[in-house]
């Protein structure tokens, strides 16, 4: 009896950093942009970018395009996790994840300035296309990291027990790995999708004048015209179709399971 009454009080002591930290700074700030968002009429902000084709069209193709790149890299992601975390050696799985790493160790503004070069000597101007390979080439390593560790949580007697009955890395992918890493999987995708749907710095400097997204629709709204209430409007529908996709995405992958 004394014992069950410990351990939930002990979780909530462990957890209340955390919640603390997220009330501060995530719910506080949404909280005071709904409040703000009302000032000029408690619902006219939000009938006007639900009402307004130039919104649709952004949130849609921002929507759109961290989709794609969410999806590219967690196909990306399932190659080099797997040799990662089920065939490299102890040595060789610390270097590889220490070079998966390493990019972000660079400045996200330095690593999209050397992405805009490359594209430039490809013949790849601004524009939609730029945006998602840039959006790509940031969130590689973070989808590398969730597969991994989802990869890792399959045990290798269980692999190597089906490669002796006679099956194949992909079919032994296909049918344990995969399934069973799928929360990880599906992890890494809403933590991509979610990255990439509001990212301003990537599309800023390679989306040009036609890859305008939902960041720097906000940006531009708040910061330089001055509309904190349909500011705050777009980050309220912003966050709330976001949450409503990552509850999707999480139900189907342990409806799966």
């Amino acid at each position: 009896m004394l014992r069950s009454t410990k351990v939930p009080a002990a979780a909530a002591l462990l957890a209340a950093p955390a919640v603390l930290y997220l009330l501060a700074f995530f719910y506080a700030p949404l909280a005071y942009l709904a409040v703000y968002s009302g000032e000029k009429g408690l619902l006219a902000p939000y009938i006007e970018v639900l009402t307004r084709p130039h919104y649709h069209l952004i949130i849609l193709n921002s929507a759109a395009v961290a989709a794609a790149t969410a999806l590219v890299v967690t196909l990306l992601a399932l190659a080099p996790s797997y040799y990662i975390a089920l065939e490299a050696g102890r040595r060789e799985r610390i270097i590889l994840l220490a070079l998966f790493v390493s990019p972000f160790i660079v400045d996200v503004l330095l690593r999209t300035l050397s992405i805009k070069l490359v594209l430039s000597l490809a013949g790849i101007g601004p524009g939609w296309k730029a945006t998602f390979i840039g959006l790509v080439y940031e969130n590689l390593p973070l989808g590398i990291l969730f597969a991994f560790a989802g990869v890792s949580s399959v045990s290798r007697s269980l692999v190597e027990a089906a490669r002796t009955l006679g099956a194949g890395r992909l079919q032994v992918y296909r049918s344990i790995v995969a399934p069973l890493a799928l929360p990880w999987l599906a992890a890494g995708f809403v933590v991509v999708f979610l990255v990439s749907f509001t990212d301003y710095v990537v599309p800023s400097l390679l989306g040009g004048t036609t890859g305008f997204t939902v960041g720097s629709l906000i940006y531009h709204l708040i910061l330089s015209g001055d509309r904190w209430d349909l500011g705050g409007a777009v980050t309220l529908l912003v966050t709330l179709l976001s949450a409503t996709a990552a509850y999707a995405v999480f139900r189907q992958a342990y409806r799966v399971l």
